[in-house]
């Protein structure tokens, strides 16, 4: 099984851990200043005209932002120090801003009222930061498809929105919906989140696509897509009767593949909406759009740069990259972080995603062969929630994906299938926990302990806040009689022990367990837990 799963990975494994870190020379998130937490944009209306041929952006940007403070007289916004802003306008007038680096200060002459919307208009332009090596080194992609024509692509998860438009790079900061209007020349297709609501041709050879999403969204997760792109379209019908529309933008020369891609992306929404709950974004598309960069989960309209190489096993094919950015629309979109601390909610819960796939549709052999794949992958250096008020910078690693996967793979040994997955469905769907609401590590803790009624702090504690793992220790005590125990912990954990031909579930902790073996007992042979020893 392990041969066929070779290609198989998650999005992070095609560079190596320096290579990631290296490639983020900007990031997002990190302590909020007190001028930020005193307002927040709750709609971008994103206008551009993107040059092709020059690599250039020009337009506006309205904000509509509203103040938690009767005094705030600033607005604190990111923005890449590439661009020339033209002027800043207020309430119809033009008003004072400065610049410090990636910062955008703007005046307000005339505070407005707590809770009281209003709109700031940045005009600028310039041209942006070209990705190097996207996604994991963010910016525009100014590529050429098979014909010659203009590709263009946006990645900037890392780095955040700034590198194309004002806004606020925190994960703490989703605006409520936006609306992103972009102007090229005919007959290129813009793709975008949400849904198309105009194509406005200018009888100059432009025409503006006109896109607008009514979900919150990450900043990072605004997108634009250039081509001249075909679309297919499928409606998927849904588990209340409903259709939504699956939607490829695809390049000409592939248009014969799309019915393929897309017939995969309705059976994997099928497969994962059994354990999180329906597509999350029902009301507007899911959708996919062809890239020249490998992929990033940009809400409702998946990039999706894998060339159509699929992964086989059993003489049957699915596509790991559309796969792994499909769970990020529930891990990451509809259920989101406040503090990239937290990255693992978002990277390992959906990287645990492909593997459950393989389980669901390929059964336990096919999930164990992904998890001995992932095991080797972990590097266990830092804890996978190193902190608090964290960066992105300071968070991506590999673990994150991994090791933050094996955790909840160790999660559903400990508490049991069933338990497990109404617990995990349950927070998936949970309306207190999703869309304009946020979550964190112990906020998922608390819920799986209400949920299960199981005390689950010191398990959450060694394997998310420490490198420590446990130390399986086995001492004969006698004519076939072991003493089996980890000592390095505290509390208890069920594992599988082997003793000849019978596999027993024994709770084991740091109190030694005697069992009765003809030879010495194997522990945790399938690999729930990372551990040591044995």
């Amino acid at each position: 099984m392990k041969k066929y799963l070779k290609s198989f990975t998650v999005l992070a494994m095609v560079l190596s851990l320096s290579e990631v870190t290296a490639a983020q020379t900007r990031s997002s998130g990190g302590p909020l200043s007190p001028m930020q937490q005193s307002f927040n944009v709750h709609y971008y209306d994103i206008n551009l005209r993107v040059a092709m041929n020059q690599q250039a952006i020009s337009g506006h940007v309205d904000l509509y932002i509203i103040p938690d403070a009767d005094t705030l007289t600033t607005i604190e916004l990111d923005l890449g120090e590439e661009y020339r802003i033209s002027y800043v306008e207020t309430g119809g007038r033009l008003t004072g801003f400065r610049r410090a680096g990636d910062k955008l200060f703007v005046n307000l002459t005339d505070p407005p009222e707590t809770g009281e919307s209003f709109r700031i208009r940045v005009v600028y332009s310039g041209k942006p930061p070209v990705a190097v090596r996207p996604p994991w080194d963010g910016g525009f992609n100014w590529s050429k498809a098979p014909d010659g024509s203009h590709w263009v692509g946006v990645s900037c998860q890392g780095e955040g929105a700034k590198l194309w438009f004002p806004n606020m790079d925190h994960p703490s900061k989703r605006p409520d919906s936006a609306s992103v209007s972009v102007t090229v020349p005919k007959p290129y297709v813009v793709a975008s989140n949400g849904l198309l609501e105009s194509v406005n041709d200018h009888g100059t050879g432009f025409h503006t696509y006109k896109w607008k999403t009514r979900y919150p969204i990450h900043t990072y997760n605004i997108n634009i897509s250039i081509a001249p792109y075909e679309t297919y379209e499928k409606p998927m019908t849904l588990g209340d009767g409903s259709t939504m529309p699956v939607v490829f933008y695809v390049l000409p020369d592939d248009l014969d593949k799309a019915e393929g891609l897309v017939d995969m992306a309705i059976e994997m929404l099928t497969r994962l909406g059994k354990y999180y709950g329906q597509y999350p974004f029902s009301s507007e598309k899911f959708g996919i759009v062809q890239t020249d960069y490998l992929g990033m989960e940009h809400q409702t309209i998946n990039a999706y740069g894998n060339r159509f190489n699929y992964t086989r096993i059993n003489g049957e094919e699915f596509d790991w990259l559309l796969l792994h950015e499909m769970g990020h629309e529930w891990w990451g979109n509809k259920i989101t972080v406040t503090d990239w601390a937290d990255f693992w909610i978002h990277e390992g819960i959906t990287t645990y995603t492909d593997a459950l796939y393989l389980w669901d549709r390929f059964g336990p052999e096919a999930y164990h062969a992904k998890f001995d794949d992932y095991r080797r992958r972990i590097s266990n250096s830092q804890p996978v929630v190193p902190g608090s008020d964290m960066t992105s910078a300071e968070v991506y690693n590999l673990d994150i994906y991994y090791k933050g996967a094996y955790f909840m793979h160790s999660l559903r040994y400990l508490l049991g299938d069933d338990v497990f997955f109404s617990a995990l469905r349950a927070f998936a769907t949970d309306e207190s926990r999703t869309y304009s609401n946020y979550t964190s590590t112990s906020d998922i803790r608390s819920f799986f302990e209400q949920h299960t009624g199981t005390d689950l702090k010191a398990f959450f504690e060694l394997y998310l806040y420490t490198t420590d793992l446990p130390q399986i220790k086995i001492e004969q005590d006698g004519a076939e009689q072991y003493q089996i125990s980890i000592p390095n912990i505290s509390f208890e954990i069920p594992m599988e022990v082997v003793t000849g031909t019978a596999v027993q579930r024994v709770v084991l902790g740091p109190v030694p367990v005697q069992v009765t073996s003809p030879g010495r007992p194997a522990v945790d042979p399938q690999n729930w837990y990372l551990k040591n020893g044995n």
